[in-house]
């Protein structure tokens, strides 16, 4: 419904002015289907920030937890969500169990002219070392004896891809760990010497 005000107002003897205004109840009411549909997005937006906000949460603190039966338990379904975002972050490094030992793995490329690499997991230098990161998580699961497995073989192959493209013809690939013990505080070294360990070795089949 809208109603509408004419004003006259004598401006001159011989000039009039029509001021006409509009107070339309329609244009000042937004259109309803479109309301609804705003605020069913806003509804659905928060729904999904706040169940990633809970899932996110309690999964950390399912892996900041004590070493129990109940984590063993409740791991099981929060490491896949951990690793999918990224949160998997252990303090295994610190008190009261840090790690006893430093651990990196090495790649012995052996090439059919008998020349001989030794390749680290890639890493990046400078800011790439923040979105290379992934290459350090997945050394440290490349080098666990049980959970990096089923890993061996692939990056295997992908070394032996990486050095084709680059005109090397390699024959067997070695996986190493390169491993140092970390002795308690006190007045001797910080670590010990670093030992390679095979722990891997696939030979390369001609094309």
């Amino acid at each position: 419904m809208e109603l509408v005000a004419v004003t006259y107002a004598h401006r001159r003897r011989d000039e009039w002015k029509v001021d006409v205004s509009v107070d339309s109840t329609e244009a000042r009411q937004p259109d309803a289907p479109a309301a609804h549909e705003r605020r069913h997005e806003g509804s659905v937006r928060r729904i999904v920030v706040t169940v990633f906000l809970v899932a996110s949460l309690s999964a950390i603190f399912v892996q900041n937890m004590p070493t129990s039966v109940i984590k063993a338990g409740l791991i099981v379904a929060a490491q896949p969500y951990l690793n999918l975002t990224g949160l998997d972050q252990g303090w295994s490094i610190f008190s009261p169990n840090p790690r006893q030992q430093s651990v990196f793995v090495l790649a012995r490329i052996e090439r059919a002219d008998g020349s001989v690499e030794l390749r680290p997991v890639p890493t990046g230098i400078g800011l790439s070392e923040y979105w290379g990161y992934r290459w350090q998580k997945y050394g440290e699961s490349l080098a666990s004896p049980t959970e990096g497995r089923p890993l061996w073989r692939p990056y295997a192959e992908w070394l032996v891809e990486q050095d084709r493209q680059a005109g090397g013809k390699p024959v067997r690939v070695t996986l190493l760990r390169r491993v140092s013990n970390n002795p308690p505080p006190g007045p001797w070294a910080d670590a010990l010497p670093y030992v390679e360990q095979p722990f891997y070795t696939v030979p390369v089949l001609d094309r």
